[in-house]
């Protein structure tokens, strides 16, 4: 009779450590299941280094084809060579504007020539054939790159800004946090392949205010 008594509580408590233990998982799958935005979305390093790829690639302002992106953990480390000190400094703040980057090595060279070599040459006539494709490329293409670049960019609040694009002119419409932001924005989509101009005169400040 004692033993009977005696294992009832136990019984309860077994019960009720399995049901804190059944509803304990049900809410962390329940927490995992919770879309995040896409501002939230944490960046593996292949993300981040095809994130840093195509920012350079769709700006108009850098050679792209002879930057190597590097990424472990966060720590980027950009090889190759620019043309410029200019392009060097730009490469750096792209990449250091780029969601995910948590440390930058800016190792790039400035040359201001290239010996010419088969390597140079096929190189050179690829980026001809780019050129080429990028001037008949639709306002649908730089409507998604433009969205792209300002995605994945720190500075541009670029969740709320939207995007038009006609005859590759760019219009930037929304709410950015702050004067600085929107000036990111449009340097941004100034800078992609194809644009022609950029209009933000409907890109405001909270509480509708022009940014100037």
């Amino acid at each position: 009779m004692n033993l009977s008594h005696s294992s009832s509580p136990t019984r309860s408590l077994i019960a009720l450590a399995l049901a804190l233990a059944l509803f304990g998982s049900f809410a962390a799958g329940a927490t995992e299941a919770q879309p995040s935005t896409p501002c939230e979305t944490l960046m593996g390093d292949a993300n981040v280094t095809a994130a840093i790829e195509s920012r350079l690639r769709e700006t108009s302002r850098i050679q792209a084809d002879d930057i190597a992106v590097v990424v472990v953990s966060g720590v980027v480390e950009l090889r190759g060579v620019v043309r410029s000190d200019a392009q060097k400094l730009l490469a750096e703040q792209m990449t250091r504007d780029t969601r995910g980057v948590d440390h930058l090595y800016n190792q790039l060279d400035v040359v201001g020539w290239v010996p010419v070599t088969d390597f140079a040459r096929a190189q050179a006539s690829r980026r001809e054939d780019i050129d080429r494709s990028r001037q008949i490329r639709s306002d649908t293409w730089i409507t998604t790159a433009v969205e792209n670049t300002l995605a994945l960019s720190r500075s541009t609040d670029n969740c709320r800004i939207i995007v038009h694009t006609r005859d590759g002119a760019v219009v930037l419409q929304g709410v950015v946090a702050t004067a600085e932001a929107r000036r990111m924005a449009v340097e941004l989509a100034a800078g992609t392949h194809g644009v022609r101009s950029v209009d933000a005169a409907a890109l405001l400040l909270p509480g509708g205010a022009m940014a100037h």
